[in-house]
């Protein structure tokens, strides 16, 4: 093992391809020990060196910094045949485990990261099937992916992480593929494509994935037929290239996958009819140019409930406090609403509040995390509203931190300004992406918390934050930002006001889809 360093911006791929350091194979190996100087530095390990002449078939990346005290990897391959395969998805890797532990057993406490850290798995299959890294959860959701994308060059998936312990494997995609489109001329089918993963017949939609832009296309011919090298998976008429491409550039990168066999071809962003919101205010806006896609009521001042929470993480991330420091819960904390169940005098962590907030918005959580931050509630709100003035929501007003109050106001157009800047944080993206998260506190009472937005599991697109808000007087109340890939351009969208616990899930995915339609 040798040295490296490196910033925490550079891409997974300038990371595996080894830019600036080396790694070393662990051979029979199955566990390494790091010191304290070595976690500064970061290493990467790589486990059963058998097909590729410098990378193991799992590759582990420890950045610097990664934990404050000294650790051990654990890695070896496990016999996962036991575990059912994720639904129209094929195993192409080996099963392994990966665990990272403290040297130090004598602590009860579970493993703090400070980053994730990044895996790669060499698979064995020789086509341009959409491939991702998958861990197993241990409940009914069986396998999830992890955020991932292909080193075809080297044959390797790589993804990133924040869990210290998992199973892993890698599983493809055969109603997917992704590489790149080229076009060809064509007057008898200006929405054909020659495909030679896809049968004859068979409905397409084609996904730029630099700009977005989407085209629907059926396949009438085989092909094209190129070099695996040059990852062509699939040929566009001119017509249906020029929906997604200027036809000058020749080709463009594409994600590929099934649609049903009744859609009507052509440019999807073209035809897309606008979602109908009967909430009392709706916005969708481009996380990435900052456009409005949709909007109602856009800049009427309504109650925001518990998207409150994402000003007081905020503000308490400002104040530096650890995640590891113990707070005695006191009467003082109570609050009405959702609330963790605990009494005066128990001890908890501040990472305990700070889950507890986010992924199931207890308001006492947020009472006392607020009070651990060694401010007055009545100073921590002035930060809050200090904020806002510094994220120029001119609109947004907050006279308490969870949001109990009717007074704490803001429109959809700034609670979009606030998330775009809250989901930006790793620890606010973390939690509010959490769906479920346990403890114990000091009397050795066990917790689990369950995410208030379980509506949105199971959603096909890549969530990258969101929280909940209501009040009777509120209505229901969801804030979100999601793309339909990984490294796509996401939409932002709230709802303030919906009728319905359904209803806001409902306009929620249509605001969404709409917006994606349209960048």
């Amino acid at each position: 093992m040798k040295r490296y360093s490196f910033l925490l911006t550079l891409s997974i791929v300038t990371f595996f391809l080894g830019i600036g350091f080396d790694a070393h194979a662990l051979a029979a190996e199955e566990r390494v020990r790091f010191s304290a100087e070595a976690m500064l530095r970061g290493y990467t390990a790589d486990f059963r060196q058998t097909t590729h002449p410098t990378w193991g078939d799992l590759r582990v990346g420890i950045l610097p910094d990664l934990v404050n005290e000294q650790i051990d990897l654990y890695m070896k391959e496990f016999d996962g045949s036991k575990f059912p395969d994720p639904a129209g998805m094929v195993r192409v890797s080996d099963y392994f485990i990966y665990d990272i532990l403290r040297q130090d057993q004598s602590s009860k406490e579970p493993l703090k990261l400070n980053k994730p850290f990044y895996l790669a798995l060499r698979f064995n299959s020789g086509n341009l099937w959409r491939k991702r890294i998958f861990f197993w959860t241990g409940t009914a959701e069986g396998w999830r992916p992890l955020p991932s994308n292909i080193d075809y060059t080297n044959g390797y998936v790589r993804a990133i992480t924040h869990l210290p312990f998992s199973r892993i494997a890698v599983f493809e995609d055969h109603n997917g593929t992704e590489g790149y489109a080229s076009w060809y001329r064509s007057s008898r089918y200006p929405y054909g494509a020659a495909s030679n993963d896809f049968p004859i017949g068979t409905k397409l939609r084609v996904r730029n994935v630099n700009n977005g832009k989407i085209v629907d296309v059926e396949v009438v011919s085989t092909g094209p037929f190129t070099p695996f090298s040059e990852r062509r998976v699939i040929d566009l008429s001119l017509t249906a290239f020029q929906q997604i491409e200027e036809s000058w550039k020749g080709t463009a990168k594409v994600q590929v996958w099934r649609i049903d066999a009744g859609v009507v071809l052509g440019a999807e962003t073209k035809a897309v009819a606008e979602p109908n919101i009967a909430s009392t205010a709706a916005i969708a806006l481009s996380r990435n140019t900052g456009a409005i896609l949709y909007s109602k009521n856009y800049d009427k001042q309504l109650p925001l409930a518990s998207i409150t929470k994402l000003m007081t993480a905020l503000v308490f991330l400002d104040t530096h406090t650890s995640f590891d420091t113990l707070v005695t819960y006191a009467s003082s904390d109570d609050a009405a609403g959702a609330r963790l169940s605990i009494t005066p005098g128990e001890q908890l962590r501040v990472k305990d509040l700070w889950f507890t907030m986010l992924v199931g918005s207890a308001n006492n959580a947020a009472n006392a995390l607020a009070r651990a931050s060694g401010l007055s509630r009545e100073l921590f709100v002035q930060k809050m509203n200090l904020k806002a003035q510094q994220l120029g929501l001119a609109k947004t007003k907050f006279v308490d931190v969870t949001g109990l109050d009717l007074g704490n106001t803001s429109t959809v157009y700034d609670i979009a300004q606030l998330a775009k800047h809250a989901f930006g944080k790793w620890d606010i993206l973390q939690a509010t992406t959490t769906w479920s998260y346990g403890f114990i506190t000091s009397t050795g009472t066990p917790h689990t918390i369950k995410n208030t937005a379980k509506g949105m599991q199971g959603s096909s697109l890549v969530i990258t934050g969101m929280k909940t808000g209501y009040l009777d007087e509120a209505g229901y109340c969801f804030v979100t930002k999601a793309s339909s890939a990984r490294g796509a351009p996401e939409v932002i969208s709230v709802v303030l006001g919906a009728a319905s616990d359904v209803q806001r899930w409902a306009e929620t995915n249509a605001l969404l889809q709409y917006g994606l339609n349209l960048i």
